[in-house]
């Protein structure tokens, strides 16, 4: 398990700092970094740096917290709850500590951005499970039909 989750937080490392890099480009009037973030620093280059690997850390925690769906004993709504909450409160309070949004506010809506997304990940993935059960079930259901005429 602690492989599988090293695993997988390096690669939410470095899906992070892309992350963080389409955020930047997207989001900037040509800077690297939000200019209150690289004042408050007090130099730009090393806002960039913290930038990138806050925003790596953050990936890592999101992406690290999908070994929760591997545990057993943890309910499929916990994991998932457990696992929004890991993805949302760390990214909303990097983008509040980065500048990304302003205010408080700014973060709730961040993060309510967020849990939309992740609702509507987390729906699409439920409907397309369910109806592969379904299929799954029909074939079953017809298998043990033609058995049980088979042995009658």
């Amino acid at each position: 398990m602690i492989k599988k989750l090293l695993k997988r937080a390096g690669i939410g490392f470095v899906t992070g700092i892309a992350v963080c890099a389409v955020i930047t480009a997207i989001t900037s009037d040509g800077t690297q970094v939000a200019p209150a973030f690289a004042s408050a620093v007090g130099s730009p280059k090393w806002a960039v740096l913290i930038q990138l690997l806050l925003a790596g850390l953050c990936g890592a925690i999101s992406m690290g917290g999908t070994v929760l769906y591997d545990v057993d004993r943890l309910p499929l709504s916990l994991g998932t709850l457990f696992h929004c909450l890991l993805c949302v409160i760390p990214f909303a309070g990097l983008a509040l500590l980065l500048h990304w949004v302003e205010g408080i506010g700014g973060a709730l809506i961040f993060a309510g951005v967020q849990i939309a997304a992740f609702f509507i990940i987390w729906l699409i993935l439920f409907l397309l499970y369910r109806k592969q059960i379904r299929e799954l079930n029909a074939i079953q259901n017809k298998n043990f039909c033609q058995t049980e005429e088979k042995g009658s």
